[in-house]
């Protein structure tokens, strides 16, 4: 059997594996961290599209930016993980009306209205009306069901006001203990003997 032949046969065995194993890694998220944004240009598989619509405009384009118009509340979206997460941690592009305060909720449990609004702190202006926020949330009570988190969008007094809210990025960042090859084993024993 030539060499090529052989290097060959170990190139075409040794991918498929080393894919599995990245796919299995990303699955873990073994690091322990994932980052995500969404920018409303494209769908991210992780940041879901805002809703419902009757809320909010369709995707409107300024310079660079992709942005909507929240111009009621609440306003939901779901965030999409592989694994649940001790923390996440939002920061949103946005440009309020004067006096419209902006707030993020986590459900803890959307079925029994359950929630935890927190304002978004750390406010950079970035000019021309608009503003990068940031908001923190420690997610080990909240519901974690299909493979998603709930979120909500509250801006209070908005419905018949006049005001609005253009909302033009959101990036995330979920936070986990990192998966060591120790934690990984007490893991599977507890699944294989329990």
């Amino acid at each position: 059997m030539p060499r090529w032949y052989k290097v060959f046969k170990i190139i075409l065995i040794l991918v498929p594996v080393i894919f599995f194993i990245f796919l299995v890694c990303q699955d873990l998220v073994v690091s322990g961290r994932l980052e995500a944004a969404y920018n409303f240009s494209e769908p991210s598989p992780f940041v879901m599209p805002l809703a419902p619509k009757a809320r909010i405009s369709e995707v409107k384009k300024e310079s660079s930016d992709y942005y909507q118009t929240m111009f009621d509340d609440p306003i939901y979206f779901d965030v999409r993980l592989p694994r649940k997460f001790s923390t996440i941690t939002f920061w949103a592009k946005f440009r309020p009306t004067a006096g419209q305060t902006v707030r993020l909720a986590a459900f803890n449990n959307k079925d029994q209205w359950n929630f935890e609004a927190k304002d978004f702190f750390q406010v950079e202006d970035l000019g021309d009306g608009w503003y990068l926020g940031s908001v923190d949330f420690d997610m080990s009570a909240k519901r974690f069901a299909f493979q998603k988190y709930q979120f909500m969008v509250s801006l209070p007094g908005i419905r018949g006001s006049g005001r609005t809210v253009d909302i033009s990025e959101i990036k995330m960042l979920s936070q986990r203990e990192p998966m060591t090859l120790g934690i990984f084993w007490q893991k599977l024993k507890a699944k294989i003997f329990n």
